[in-house]
């Protein structure tokens, strides 16, 4: 019997920005492709995607009533695709029409023990890449992917193999903790001591011009402010502030603590010199990123996010969740010092990690 499964759905969450949702809709219809469809949910009723209900066997449209937040829309997507592989694309964002029947045929030819790809993020108005892994990294295929920053954070690009995601309990991964913004991530984490990832190096994901309005990403512009004059980036603070980002670290540190029987202990200390890195920097750079409210002292509120996470059962008491409450206690200048260091050492481990898995694979 022929499987008639679509090889790969784009989904695509979006809320509020009708506009942009219909041009990656309609982006992705262009392929004209059987192989390649399509799959949107918006957080609230939007009249000019309604037409998408019915429109075409490659497009599925739905729509919560009331805004449920990008988790629970981004669940619903990764719960009722039902291809052999989906990818998420942000509505800012596009995939290049001229390049899609290259990754479909990577995509039927790929080993079914690859369950997470990572696709290369190019500009779409300008040549060049925004993100790109090494080239020899599209030739390994890798178990665990904690100690390989830079993965990105960025939630376009990331593919998943359907049957894989059925093998997990995937609802536990979109709780609604302000700590749990990067599901995508840790739904790869979760996936890889069973499975491998494999980067693809090539174009196909396009990052298009940031819309600085609706979604969850911004604090309260609309679309008629986007031309604003504002030096700060007046991002979402309940997202991108200092204890929304203390609450982060904590989260992803305590699920990757749990994880420690099944990473390499060489992995796991550089995953974690990782996380430490990245949120810290995170931190103390919000103050460019978010709109404060008066009389606010950065490191006063990260503590309280350490102090949330306590209380919410999410702080792993780990040896690195505890040297992290350290560096938010120091005064600034101490910690950042000891930054200094932790940056140091941790991209020589990262070197020095990275050549021994080309290494193995260059052997065999």
């Amino acid at each position: 019997m022929v499987d008639k499964k679509p090889v790969l759905e784009i989904l695509i969450p979006t809320f509020n920005r009708s506009h942009s949702a219909q041009e990656a809709i309609e982006n992705v219809l262009a392929c004209n492709d059987e192989r390649l469809t399509v799959r949107c949910n918006s957080n609230g009723f939007e009249p000019a995607l309604e037409k998408y209900r019915n429109l075409d066997p490659r497009v599925n449209y739905d729509s919560f009533e009331s805004n449920r937040g990008f988790q629970e829309n981004l669940h619903k997507l990764l719960a009722e695709t039902n291809a052999k592989f989906c990818m998420i694309l942000s509505d800012e964002d596009r995939i290049d029409v001229n390049e899609y029947k290259k990754i479909l045929s990577f995509l039927e030819n790929l080993s079914s023990s690859i369950a997470v790809v990572i696709c290369s993020i190019s500009y779409k108005e300008k040549s060049g890449f925004y993100w790109r892994p090494n080239q020899r990294f599209s030739e390994i295929d890798i178990h665990d992917c904690v100690a390989l920053n830079p993965i990105p954070t960025y939630v376009s690009g990331y593919i998943f193999r359907v049957d894989s995601l059925r093998d997990i309990d995937l609802k536990s991964f979109f709780n609604s903790s302000i700590g749990n913004v990067y599901h995508f991530s840790d739904v790869s984490l979760y996936l890889l001591p069973q499975s491998k990832l494999k980067f693809y190096h090539d174009r196909f994901v396009e990052m298009g011009p940031a819309i600085k309005y609706g979604g969850d990403g911004h604090s309260h512009k609309l679309p008629d402010s986007e031309t604003n004059d504002i030096k700060n980036l007046d991002l979402n603070p309940s997202i991108y502030g200092p204890k929304p980002r203390a609450r982060q670290f904590f989260y992803r540190e305590n699920l990757l603590h749990k994880l420690k029987d099944n990473i390499g202990y060489i992995s796991l200390f550089i995953g974690k010199l990782n996380y430490v890195e990245f949120f810290y920097n995170s931190i103390m750079d919000s103050e460019n990123k978010v709109v404060f409210s008066q009389n606010m002292i950065l490191k006063d509120e990260a503590l309280a996010g350490y102090h949330d996470s306590k209380a919410n059962k999410e702080y792993s008491g780990s040896l690195t969740a505890r040297f992290f409450e350290m560096l938010l206690r120091y005064p600034r200048y101490i910690s950042d010092l000891i930054m200094i260091i932790v940056s140091t050492l941790n991209r020589i481990f990262r070197k020095i990690h990275i050549l021994h898995l080309i290494y193995n694979k260059n052997k065999k």
